[in-house]
């Protein structure tokens, strides 16, 4: 009985060998199958499977008979390895954050590593609201009761170490850290912080946590001028009506509303008259022809400034 051991230095599969003897006689022809490194893994998919995991699963690639593929699974600086029996994963991040997670997959076997695929998997851990329940004018700075309403989506979260509330103009930004938490609630956390007046602010918190993490909450605007918004009920050709409403607290002063252009040039002017009124319409007429015109409600004070940070 005699053998035969071939190496094989390149992938060949189907290549027909046939042994030749010294006196002329051969051998049936046997076929020779080489497995080279694999290919990567088809129809990967993933999402979030619950309040704490991610899940991902996927078709292994093909392979000869008797030959095993192994799968190494890198997410970030974590990594797995899994044998040829399993074709799925469940990754749980130690530190949970808001974030897109991107998953890594190589095939590999004992001819070296294959093909890697990836996908990335959203991942949410803690949803934040953030929302006003009641505000205060004073002289040069307004009062905002706030509430920011936490939802874990996980128990396996660190402990809440701060809060931080912001509010930004086109200009300037206003942070405090100082903030006075009056709810020991940690589902609906109550925020009272004071804001200059005569502004228009994009607000968000932030929350950090004992681990590092931070979380974001939605972007809310609000205003700390008087006026505090006008609508649009009725346009014809050359006219308009709106209604204007002011704070509870405030005196309504003759203001302004000024047209412009699609450039922003300031093509005319309005005056409207509150008569002490907090919530009232008033119609202007007259207005000129023209496409893309743009209307601007304005405090008397703050006119000059209106359009790059307009009030409502």
């Amino acid at each position: 009985m005699a053998s035969l051991t071939l190496t094989a230095t390149s992938e060949e599969n189907d290549t027909e060998v046939t042994c030749h003897a010294t006196n002329g006689a051969t051998t049936e022809p046997a076929y020779l199958y080489v497995q080279g490194p694999p290919t990567s893994v088809s129809n990967l998919t993933g999402y979030q499977l619950d309040s704490c995991c991610m899940f991902i699963s996927w078709y292994p690639p093909f392979t000869l008979p008797g030959l095993t593929v192994q799968y190494i699974i890198s997410v970030g600086t974590d990594q797995q390895y899994l044998n040829d029996s399993i074709t799925n994963y469940t990754y749980c991040p130690m530190n949970l954050t808001n974030k897109q997670y991107l998953f890594n997959i190589t095939t590999t076997n004992k001819a070296g590593n294959g093909s890697t695929s990836n996908i990335t998997v959203g991942f949410q851990s803690t949803n934040v609201e953030l929302y006003v329940t009641d505000k205060e004018r004073g002289n040069a700075n307004w009062t905002f009761h706030f509430i920011v309403s936490v939802h874990q989506f996980c128990t396996n979260v660190p402990p809440l170490m701060n809060i931080t509330l912001k509010g930004c103009t086109k200009d300037n930004c206003y942070s405090t850290t100082n903030v006075s938490i009056s709810n020991s609630s940690y589902n609906n956390i109550s925020l009272v912080v004071q804001f200059p007046s005569n502004k228009t602010l994009n607000t968000n918190a932030t929350l950090y946590y004992q681990n590092g993490v931070t979380v974001q909450s939605n972007t809310i605007t609000i205003s700390t001028h008087d006026l505090q918004e006008f609508t649009l009920i009725n346009i014809t050709s050359n006219s308009a009506c709106l209604q204007f409403e002011y704070v509870s607290g405030s005196t309504p002063y003759i203001d302004v509303i000024l047209l412009a252009d699609d450039v922003d040039y300031i093509i005319d002017g309005f005056n409207i008259s509150p008569n002490d009124e907090l919530n009232f319409i008033q119609c202007i007429t007259n207005i000129p022809a023209g496409d893309n015109l743009t209307l601007y409600a304005c405090e008397w004070a703050t006119t000059y400034t209106c359009q790059s940070n307009p009030p409502a």
